[in-house]
């Protein structure tokens, strides 16, 4: 996944969807990530210093119009003007940890933050 903003944002927020992997019962999943510590983290890939190491990031859950959907569930960060005061490519992701054991997400993709001069 591939995410831009500009050097010194704050917007926009960077958000991924949580999938439920099917080892659990969505319920079960529901309650898991309502109780959850979620953190973010970001590294530079160039030369591998980290720009954030496990700051507190949140969840929510999207709401949607068909009162029959499986909810969904976004954990999301938002950027302090530190945080993008570098442009540069970053390797970022979220640490979900629960009762049951921690969840590194992306798990099939990686997460590229791009900070960029210009929009």
């Amino acid at each position: 996944m591939e995410f831009f903003i500009r050097k010194g944002a704050t917007l926009p927020l960077l958000k991924m969807q949580v999938v439920n992997d099917g080892r659990i019962s969505f319920e079960e999943f529901m309650t898991t990530l309502e109780t959850a510590s979620i953190f973010f983290s970001m590294v530079n890939t160039e030369n591998g210093v980290t720009k954030i190491s496990s700051v507190s990031a949140r969840i929510v859950e999207k709401t949607n119009m068909d009162p029959n959907a499986n909810p969904e569930y976004y954990v999301y960060y938002r950027f302090r003007p530190s945080d993008t005061n570098r442009s540069g490519r970053y390797d970022g992701e979220f640490v979900i940890q629960t009762e049951t054991g921690t969840l590194i997400t992306p798990i099939r993709d990686r997460l590229f933050i791009n900070i960029t001069d210009f929009s």
